[in-house]
């Protein structure tokens, strides 16, 4: 049990790395993608609830850190989306092609919202923010896309030894 948290927590500090060290460089207009929601989303279909919603709310609120003035919001978000993901996904089968893609949309949707929510409570809801929230919701599609199947891709190769 203790190995899932730990490999889980592991592969959240590369990607909080990633999107801390990397994904700035990535950013259109201002927004940089968000990697840790597809990593949150392959979390949550290859482990245990439980393992998924604490190591996102610790990786969540490592990476609320970074960005002092929300503190906690992220690690809220992600123990949400969490439970979203896990209640979604419960329907269908594991290995449907269909409900993943589903489920990446459904995660980023719910992402946008919250986000365009707390966002415009904080600053006022104007056509700029909508814009700005519509824009990150594209790109962060897109990028949870790539993402995940890469990390798809990625669990399921297998290193032989031969002599």
């Amino acid at each position: 049990m203790v190995w899932k948290y730990l490999w889980t927590f592991v592969l959240g500090i590369v990607f909080l790395y990633l999107q801390v060290l990397v994904m700035p460089a990535l950013s259109i207009g201002g927004i940089s993608p968000n990697i840790l929601l597809p990593w949150l989303i392959y979390c949550v279909w290859m482990k245990p609830i439980n393992v998924a919603a604490v190591t996102g709310f610790v990786i969540g609120l490592m990476y609320d850190s970074t960005m002092p003035s929300s503190f906690g919001l992220n690690a809220i978000i992600f123990v949400i989306l969490c439970v979203v993901i896990d209640l979604f996904r419960k329907p269908f089968e594991a290995e449907s092609m269909v409900a993943k893609l589903l489920t990446l949309l459904t995660a980023n949707v719910v992402y946008a919202l919250i986000s365009h929510l707390v966002l415009g409570l904080s600053f006022g809801f104007d056509t700029k923010l909508f814009n700005l929230i519509l824009l990150g919701f594209i790109y962060n599609l897109a990028f949870s896309f790539v993402v995940f199947f890469v990390m798809k891709f990625l669990s399921r190769l297998r290193v032989v030894a031969v002599e």
